[in-house]
């Protein structure tokens, strides 16, 4: 490592914060460092609202925008209810006002009254082409924000994403990350590219990473190869776990890459 590297280094080591301990964290785990961070943190996100903030009136307002939460947080939001031994009273207080939101948009589909200042539905005359009058009705019934835990994923994976570069010339990091049981998922890999500022550091990850799906890519090919009944018995357990290991990086981890949420921006 030359000097000014050196220096890069211990710069970076100098602004660790608590985003590397939870980064630090994440690299003691096989797979994606973002993914797992991102997962935790969802977790914590979802633990903390409904112990702290389920009568809170910001919280009330996003669930009420979104009707809730998407498919994957509205599972990860019991399970987090079930974590804090409730009954269910916490996700009560929340979904309640979403019913009654709920009733009372479906009340005015059904009266088909017409809110001029609003816009809302009006009467459904003979006149009136129904095609438009449906388009209506779903248009006010549709979500009108984002699914507050999809939100706190955006959140937490630009800003880990972004820590890892920050980090990418510290020597701890360095060692952590190249450990062969870690492994970026695509959509991340494309995402710390995309984060990249110096051809240096991208040359580091890209190379790092060719390294690692190549030696994915040799463990799949030696499970394909040993099905044969002659060899099957020399088959290690990397290779037993290749086809899960190349199914997540190019799917993510569950739950963590959402369509609709922080997509992929060139700058």
């Amino acid at each position: 490592m030359t000097p000014l590297e050196l220096e890069d280094a211990n710069i970076s080591k100098m602004k660790r914060g608590l985003s590397w301990i939870e980064l630090k964290e994440s690299l003691k785990m096989d797979g994606c460092p973002v993914c797992n961070t991102m997962s935790r943190s969802i977790d914590k996100y979802f633990e903390f609202l409904l112990y702290e903030y389920a009568l809170d009136a910001s919280v009330h307002r996003k669930t009420l925008a979104s009707f809730g939460m998407c498919n994957a947080h509205t599972y990860l939001l019991k399970e987090a209810e079930a974590k804090l031994k409730s009954d269910g009273l916490n996700i009560s207080v929340l979904y309640e006002t979403i019913l009654q939101k709920e009733i009372k948009l479906l009340t005015k589909v059904e009266e088909r009254e017409l809110n001029e200042s609003k816009k809302h539905f009006g009467k459904f005359g003979k006149r009136r082409d129904f095609v438009v009058y449906k388009k209506e009705i779903l248009n006010e019934l549709k979500s009108k924000g984002i699914c507050p835990g999809c939100l706190h994923q955006k959140g937490s994976e630009s800003f880990y994403t972004n820590e890892i570069v920050r980090l990418g010339k510290d020597q701890e990091f360095r060692n952590k990350f190249e450990n062969e049981r870690i492994l970026l998922c695509r959509r991340h890999f494309l995402f710390l590219i995309n984060e990249m500022e110096d051809k240096e550091t991208m040359d580091y990850f890209v190379c790092v990473q060719i390294k690692k799906i190549s030696r994915l890519q040799e463990q799949l090919s030696g499970f394909i190869e040993k099905h044969d009944y002659r060899l099957k018995s020399g088959m290690t357990e990397e290779e037993k776990k290749s086809w899960e290991i190349a199914l997540e990086y190019f799917g993510s981890k569950k739950d963590i890459d959402r369509e609709g949420y922080n997509d992929l921006l060139i700058r």
